[in-house]
């Protein structure tokens, strides 16, 4: 990189963007895994913390680099500066049981490479050597020549070997959390149990919603934590709404018309009361419409893509508008039959009734709640599927005429 890239580099605040988004969706990946009692903070007592239900914190410090396969060094300043604030947080406390109260997790997404300082905990986890702990802080104070790192590992050390003693196994360092939007979608998509396809959309509205809170909270002046509970009240609507409005995929699987299609019980219904001539190319155009949607009605029923209570409100639904206007159709020829009159009197007017049915009826646009009003086509296949399973029928005594031997 030639010195004028370096210098742009450092007027930009692309790394701090990236940095300070880094941050953000860790936040929201912890949230998502909060547990109940748990409240979680951002930028209030450190870039993220979460308050534990025993009364104990965690803090956490997010680094980020925009520069791809970046160690986290031994003498690194990301590190060292997050260990001497932490110290900070030590020192001032008032509470006597701060350090027993509060763990501390770096996050980053450098690489571990070779790095002595992990070496060191890692080692310090097995003997408890605290001795070799202070030797090994006073060998990196006195090797670094970077001053600001020199005055950040003399700032721990500052704080006693009991204190480090106490600091040393609440410290945590984890290396190479990359792709944390995968990380935040595979956490979603573990909560809704597998659904791909509705990952993106919940990602999407939770990311803004969660975004616009933080932004409201902070710019009133108020600090931006939430509870495992309130999180769920807030937020778990996203989870909803991306179900709604959200088209049922389509089963793309070849139609097989039947051999005689004037056998199928529903073109029997349209031909007895003259909506369609036998011949006519309408039939095979029904008989297409009917067998598409009742594939897809099953497709989704079997993949779980509508649940069995929606399946029986969405078929109780449509039969109830098909039923209401039944009856109203030939409210006056029971009046007429009730009265006296035969059936095969009125059969003239019952066909002409009929047929206006069939008209009301394909002018009709079902929905599942929650999902889109499907299109014209499959609602109309759908009343075709219904009336082929003798569900509903057109002509007044449709019940007689087709009932199944």
């Amino acid at each position: 990189m030639d010195e004028l890239s370096k210098l742009q580099e450092l007027h930009t605040a692309g790394a701090q963007s990236a940095g300070y988004d880094y941050q953000f969706y860790y936040f929201v990946y912890l949230a998502l895994g909060l547990e109940p009692g748990q409240k979680i903070g951002f930028e209030v007592k450190d870039d993220i913390h979460i308050n534990k239900e025993d009364g104990t914190s965690i803090l956490f410090q997010a680094k980020h680099t925009i520069h791809e396969n970046q160690n986290l060094t031994t003498l690194d300043s990301d590190l060292w500066k997050t260990l001497s604030n932490w110290v900070d947080f030590i020192k001032t406390a008032e509470d006597k049981s701060y350090l027993r109260k509060h763990s501390f997790i770096l996050v980053t997404n450098k690489n571990d490479g070779n790095n002595e300082f992990l070496d060191m905990l890692s080692s310090f986890k097995v003997n408890q050597n605290i001795d070799a702990v202070i030797s090994k802080l006073k060998e990196l104070k006195y090797r670094t020549k970077d001053k600001s790192i020199k005055k950040y590992i003399n700032n721990v050390i500052s704080i006693g070997k009991q204190k480090i003693k106490q600091f040393i196994p609440q410290l945590s360092i984890k290396t190479n959390i990359d792709d944390i939007v995968k990380q935040i979608k595979d956490k979603i998509l573990d909560q809704i149990r597998g659904e791909e396809r509705l990952v993106q959309p919940i990602f999407e509205k939770l990311l803004s919603n969660i975004q616009e809170t933080k932004y409201l909270d902070i710019k009133d002046k108020n600090r931006f934590e939430i509870s495992r509970e309130e999180f769920d009240k807030k937020f778990r609507r996203c989870f909803y709404d991306a179900y709604k409005d959200k088209p049922l995929p389509p089963r793309n699987a070849p139609i097989l018309l039947p051999e005689n299609l004037e056998d199928q019980t529903f073109i029997k219904q349209l031909l007895d009361i003259g909506d369609v001539q036998s011949g006519s190319t309408d039939i095979q155009k029904y008989t297409t419409l009917m067998l598409k949607a009742f594939n897809n009605f099953s497709y989704w029923v079997e993949e779980n893509f509508i649940l069995y209570d929606e399946m029986n409100g969405f078929l109780a639904s449509s039969i109830l508008i098909w039923r209401n206007r039944f009856k109203k159709q030939y409210r006056q020829i029971e009046e007429k039959i009730t009265n006296g009159t035969q059936i095969s009197e009125l059969e003239d007017e019952i066909k002409n009734l009929g047929v206006q049915l069939v008209d009301f009826i394909r002018e009709q646009d079902l929905t599942i709640q929650g999902f889109p009003t499907f299109d014209r086509e499959f609602s109309n296949g759908h009343f075709y599927a219904l009336s082929d399973d003798l569900k509903i029928g057109w002509h007044y005594d449709w019940k007689n005429k087709y009932k199944k031997k």
